[in-house]
């Protein structure tokens, strides 16, 4: 119960006034049912970052441990939500926990000896600040609780720092009427450390007790980003560059545990790199600390966490369906099955997956989005720049400039595809802007940049065909369809900005391929997602005489021989093991045999080669479990109705899950 003996105990608009045992009562109970606040002012505290942080935080909470106490923002603001939390909480600095241990247990005692610091400071304010910061190591736990929270309301700043003898070492701060505490703070911050453990101990030996679904948040010492950086002396020992990465090795071990994992650290390479596989977000927050006045102000700080935004994590179901992904006239595109793809997906444990044969990219796509790593793979190469740009690209788009650039009239533009495919597919108006096109496409210096633009144009190219096909020639097909309709400029101005509206950054190294999938590193990745050309015993599966026209305009026809007999004047196939249906089955055995380490994820239609039983047959010779999953299909662009009873565009579609 508070002492009532002398009206002098302050609060900042109350006073509790001696024999009011009413007023006092009252007073206590508010205090207890408010949110407490840090009591202290610390350097890199987290108070201004919890509405940036908290998303991250679990929804329940029975465990909670923090080794790098601090000031306690972030434990004052989870035991308000969640009062059943059993808290342990620790620090390397003895002088902080002594501090938190005396306003949990004597925090009536503490106020009276903080108003009398405060009296004599008001009386000489420089000479008493330097007396009291001479006095290091005092025997009496109350009083060097108490000298410490008012060295921390009077010095510079509110920097605790000591130096390697162990003592506190701050000049005085230029406040003259400082306010050391507020009396209902004290006590809701004492009834909020009720029951909670206070140690003196290594981070390591506290995180060694920490259990499955226990909640831990991290909190170091930052990692210095500049020369002045100064926030790992709370301590006569500093936190150094080895201490973080001793700290990653741990963060890894209690993400294998089971643990939800939370980690704030200054915006460093150095830090990105020890913690890559993890989610990784940049947040600005305010820093006030900082010996040169002009180096305060917002900076940028990560929020590591093995969470994934729980709280308001939406489904991959959610993700798929609301992708910006743009839509292409990609025969056997997954566009459609995306939701049922990952839904089966989504119950894996996996943080990196192979898109093998990726083609439209749609698949990968919602592999980035679902924040995994994603390789993504195809030999064809418009399907590589289509790849290279929405996949590994994270954050690089076309501006307005360089879309008005590629459009631009060229007199240096060569005429190859005028004088080869006029009126073929498209008109002579097209093609000119074809050629010129690609002349002003050889000026874009930026890789990224290139692949958007081969992207947009790849997709205006596809959306300008009846059914987005090179197979035949001229007018059949077309319709009454606006795409048909539009000019192939006004096309790509569509596609180039919907590709730049579908890049954004999953925090992941993504890489695209343009290989033959037995080229792929067998060990890239911990899941591989399988999307052959379906071999099909109605019609052959050469995706290159489908796409031949925009495969070769992504080299302007360097290294491939067009035959000039054929109508449509393609060139010849690149040869895949998956070309013909007699290899079928040697095939997809040599393919599961290549990625045997890995979760393998194959689709698949019940019209291909080889049959649903033998695919379970093949992929049992290298895993044991096999799951399959089915829906019904429609293929839209099926091109083999007309050829059997006019109903193989429907089809099952099967989801082979082998592990």
């Amino acid at each position: 119960m508070l002492k009532t003996d002398s009206i002098i105990h302050k609060a900042s608009d109350f006073l509790i006034l001696k024999n009011d045992k009413q007023k006092e009562f009252k007073f206590i109970e508010e205090s207890f049912l408010q949110e407490p606040q840090p009591f202290l002012k610390w350097a890199g505290g987290k108070s201004n970052l919890l509405t940036k942080i908290e998303k991250y935080f679990p929804n329940k909470i029975d465990r909670y441990f923090e080794p790098f106490l601090g000031g306690g923002a972030v434990f004052f603001h989870l035991k308000y939500r969640f009062p059943r939390m059993q808290a342990f909480l620790s620090d390397s600095n003895a002088d902080l926990i002594n501090c938190y241990r005396i306003v949990r247990d004597r925090p009536e005692e503490l106020m009276f000896l903080l108003d009398e610091h405060l009296y004599y400071f008001n009386k000489d304010r420089e000479e008493y600040y330097y007396e009291v910061r001479k006095k290091n190591s005092l025997p009496d736990a109350l009083e060097s609780a108490a000298r410490m929270i008012f060295l921390n309301k009077t010095c510079f700043n509110g920097l605790w720092r000591v130096n390697a003898k162990g003592e506190f070492n701050v000049p005085i701060g230029s406040q003259n009427s400082p306010k050391l505490y507020n009396c209902k703070n004290i006590l809701a911050t004492s009834y909020a450390l009720r029951n909670t453990y206070l140690e003196v101990r290594p981070f390591e030996e506290v995180l060694a007790e920490v259990k499955s679904n226990d909640f831990v948040y991290l909190d170091p010492p930052y990692f210095p980003i500049s020369t002045y950086s100064d926030f790992k002396r709370y301590t006569s020992e500093q936190f150094r560059e080895s201490n973080h990465e001793d700290l990653a090795v741990i963060f890894k071990k209690l993400d294998r545990l089971g643990c939800n994992l939370v980690l704030s650290n200054s915006d460093n390479p150095k830090i990105r790199q020890l913690f890559f596989e993890y989610n990784i977000t940049s947040v600005s927050a305010p820093r006030f600390i900082n010996c040169k006045g002009n180096l305060r102000g917002n900076i940028s700080e990560l929020i590591i966490t093995n969470i994934h935004n729980k709280k308001n994590q939406k489904s991959l179901i959610s993700i798929a369906k609301e992708s910006k992904f743009p839509i292409t006239k990609y025969m056997g595109s997954k566009q459609r099955l995306i939701p049922f793809i990952m839904q089966h997906i989504s119950e894996l444990k996996f943080k990196s997956a192979v898109d093998a044969f990726s083609g439209s990219g749609c698949v990968s796509y919602a592999l980035k989005k679902s924040g995994v790593q994603v390789f993504s793979n195809d030999f064809l190469k418009f399907c590589y720049q289509i790849a290279h740009a929405s996949i590994e690209n994270n954050s690089t788009i076309l501006s307005n400039e360089d879309i008005t650039f590629l459009q631009k009239k060229n007199d240096s533009a060569l005429t190859f595809i005028q004088d080869t495919y006029n009126n073929i597919f498209y008109d002579f108006e097209d093609c000119k802007f074809l050629d010129n096109f690609w002349a002003n496409l050889n000026q874009i210096k930026s890789p990224y940049k290139r692949s958007l633009a081969l992207a947009a144009i790849v997709r205006a190219c596809m959306k300008k065909r009846p059914r987005g096909l090179f197979t035949f020639t001229g007018q059949k097909g077309w319709d009454e369809r606006l795409d048909l309709k539009i000019p192939l400029q006004e096309q790509f101005i569509i596609a180039a900005h919907a590709f730049n509206n579908a890049v954004f950054s999953n925090k992941q190294k993504n890489k695209a391929f343009n290989l033959d999938v037995f080229d792929l590193d067998s060990n890239l990745a911990e899941l591989v997602y399988i999307d052959t050309p379906y071999i099909s015993p109605y019609s052959d599966c050469d995706y290159t005489r489908r796409y031949h026209f925009v495969e070769g305009y992504c080299t302007y026809w360097k290294g491939v021989e067009i035959i000039p007999s054929t109508m449509t004047k393609k060139f010849r196939s690149y040869e895949t093991a998956f070309s013909k249906k007699d290899n079928a089955i040697e095939a997809f055995q040599r393919l599961f045999n290549h990625f045997r380490k890995s979760i393998i994820v194959l689709s698949y239609s019940s019209n291909g080669i080889p049959t649903r039983e033998q695919l379970i047959e093949l992929l049992r010779d290298f895993k044991k479990h096999v799951s399959v999953y089915e829906i019904q299909h429609r293929y839209h662009h099926g091109n083999q109705a007309h050829k059997v009873d006019n109903n193989k565009s429907n089809a099952l579609e099967y989801l082979f899950i082998a592990k």
